[in-house]
């Protein structure tokens, strides 16, 4: 019965996520942000966008009891920062775990659609150290910016090693950088 309120909870989360992206646009309280994907344009988000304010999903409890996450702070590539088009640099991440349960296996798993050649490209798994309770753990990945200026935001989830969404109720993490011309 567990494992299958666990799974609920997963898919509940996914489904927050699709309706969130499918409904960006609609007429609603709070729409959020435009994710980079197909169907967006450099209309959609422009650096005057920056920062790119994020919504909370609805709550949902996280997959495994006594788990939590903290975001700490970007260790790199702070929200607005300019990055010249066609460039690769390195993204850091600085989170917590605020929990009781180890992080062995998890990684951020990118959450927009395909990435297309007009988007900041990068792994579509970012693997995190294993981290005991009260631990920090420094989170990184290669971000390539695409050959056109514009804004690129890119959100990613917490999942455990089978790909679950480990919490489905807490606001993703991502990254905003403005590319300007070369």
């Amino acid at each position: 019965m567990a494992a299958l309120a666990a799974a609920v909870a997963v898919v509940a989360g996914a489904v927050a996520v699709v309706v969130t992206v499918l409904n960006n646009g609609a007429a609603t309280d709070d729409p959020g942000p435009a994710p980079s994907g197909p169907g967006s344009s450099a209309a959609a988000l422009s650096p005057a966008d920056c920062p790119v304010r994020s919504t909370n999903p609805p709550w949902a409890p996280p997959l495994h009891p006594g788990d939590k996450a903290e975001f700490i702070e970007d260790v790199t590539l702070p929200d607005c920062a300019r990055v010249d088009a066609g460039k690769t640099v390195t993204k850091v991440w600085r989170l917590k775990n605020a929990g009781t349960v180890p992080w062995t296996g998890y990684s951020l798993r990118r959450l927009d659609f395909a990435q297309q050649a007009d988007q900041c490209q990068t792994i579509s798994d970012v693997p995190i150290k294993d981290t005991p309770p009260g631990g920090t753990v420094d989170v990184e990945t290669v971000v390539t910016t695409p050959r056109k200026p514009g804004l690129c935001y890119v959100r990613f989830k917490m999942v455990d090693a089978s790909g679950a969404i480990l919490f489905p109720g807490s606001r993703p993490i991502n990254f905003q950088i403005i590319v300007d011309a070369r």
